[in-house]
């Protein structure tokens, strides 16, 4: 869809007061049925999109800034995208990597290939969701390194893997204290968690614990996930990360 087609000057476009009844009666159904671990920021009870517009159950509309959660970047039912889930629905739905082979999944992992940055040849590996990319790209970096402890920053969300769902001790460069029920002591002590865009902090880190690091995960941007929007790395940080891994 060309990018002009997907303005929306008519957006957002709002009906009820948020949120309408039928959300209000989805989420109380909710509540009755699903796990209160899932962490909702908003109380949008989506029903459909297009483009850069999302509509809730109430017929609200509303621009998507997001793109879904970051994934949804040719936005909400690209006309290509729904033909090609269309066509491959009725030729195979099931499938599982890890106990056949599949032509369009090499295809896709070489074009991927193709085109990812860095000299050599590359190798892809698909996971199912974004917890179970950076568990495996932490298992691999341990497995490389020989190494056990990963730096993470306050406030960025990388998944539900045990030794992620931490939060920083009393000093800056502490061994991290379990954030969540159920996540072992020696889970979370494998974590350093470092106050988000503090230059000083991660040059502390690498300069105390560097030689015993095994990766360290940031976003580009913090989530909105603790309702304070999107935060942008400081200057220098990158560079600090950077300077401190080739160490």
């Amino acid at each position: 869809m060309p990018t002009k087609e997907m303005v929306r000057l008519d957006l957002p476009h709002i009906l009820t007061p948020l949120p309408g009844p039928r959300a209000t009666d989805v989420i109380e159904r909710d509540s009755q049925v699903l796990s209160p671990s899932y962490t909702r920021c908003y109380p949008l009870v989506a029903a459909r999109g297009e483009g850069a517009m999302i509509e809730d159950v109430d017929g609200n509309r509303f621009l998507d800034f997001n793109a879904g959660i970051a994934v949804a970047s040719t936005g909400h039912c690209h006309p290509k995208v729904v033909e090609a889930i269309e066509e491959q629905s009725k030729r195979l739905i099931h499938m599982s990597g890890t106990d056949f082979y599949y032509e369009n999944m090499v295809q896709l992992a070489e074009k991927l290939a193709s085109i990812a940055p860095g000299a050599g040849s590359h190798r892809v590996y698909f996971g199912n969701s974004g917890t179970e990319a950076t568990m495996s790209a932490l298992r691999l970096a341990r497995g490389f390194t020989g190494r056990d402890l990963i730096i993470k920053f306050e406030g960025c969300y990388h998944g539900h893997v045990d030794s992620l769902l931490v939060k920083g001790g009393s000093g800056m460069a502490t061994l991290g204290i379990a954030d969540s029920a159920g996540v072992p002591k020696a889970f979370a002590e494998t974590t350093i968690s470092l106050p988000f865009n503090s230059v000083v902090a991660v040059e502390q880190a690498f300069a105390d614990r560097g030689g015993q690091g095994a990766a360290r995960n940031a976003e580009e941007y913090a989530s909105g996930r603790y309702g304070r929007g999107c935060v942008r790395q400081a200057a220098g940080k990158a560079s600090a990360d950077r300077e401190g891994r080739d160490r």
